[in-house]
């Protein structure tokens, strides 16, 4: 059991890492991009695509972490109102079809991944199996997540309660 605690700790860590660069990567690359249009009144073609392609992985990888943390937007009121048993069959019905929806993301992202195979980028010149296995990557880390919250007792979602009056 620890070393699956371990194990769980360095995917969660490394995730956490890679959002972060990847975000600082996306920021760098458009004021990079704007700097260099709007100052030099010369843009660099590749900043737009390095920003896209880092904001697509980003989404993705992100969406496990805001998965794991509990984070995801969710309407509570209505699912609070109701009993515990009730709830819980709701909860677990929610969490099944976004297990079946990674899964379907997956099973695509695979095939639409090896399809684009043989196509590159324009500016920066990489293979576009690069952006598209976001795709089953991030799918797989997101199930990934959805099980471990599951299962695992010390991965529960720990949510700070946030109230939006509206």
């Amino acid at each position: 059991m620890n070393a699956l605690k371990r194990v769980d700790g360095v995917v969660v860590t490394l995730t956490s890492w890679v959002v972060a660069y990847l975000t600082l990567q996306m920021c760098l690359a458009v004021l990079l991009g704007v700097f260099t249009r709007y100052v030099l009144n010369d843009s660099l073609a590749w900043t737009e695509e390095l920003a896209r392609y880092s904001m697509i992985w980003l989404s993705w990888l992100g969406g496990g972490i805001a998965l794991r943390r509990g984070a995801h937007i969710a309407v509570e009121f209505l699912r609070d109102a109701l009993p515990q048993t009730v709830r819980s069959v709701i909860v677990l019905a929610g969490r099944l079809g976004v297990f079946f929806f990674l899964g379907v993301c997956l099973w695509y992202g695979v095939d639409l991944t090896s399809r684009v195979s043989a196509q590159s980028t324009i500016a920066l010149g990489i293979s576009m199996q690069i952006p598209y296995a976001a795709i089953p990557v991030g799918a797989l880390l997101m199930a990934y997540h959805l099980v471990a919250v599951m299962s695992f007792p010390w991965a529960r979602a720990v949510r700070p309660h946030t109230e939006i009056q509206v």
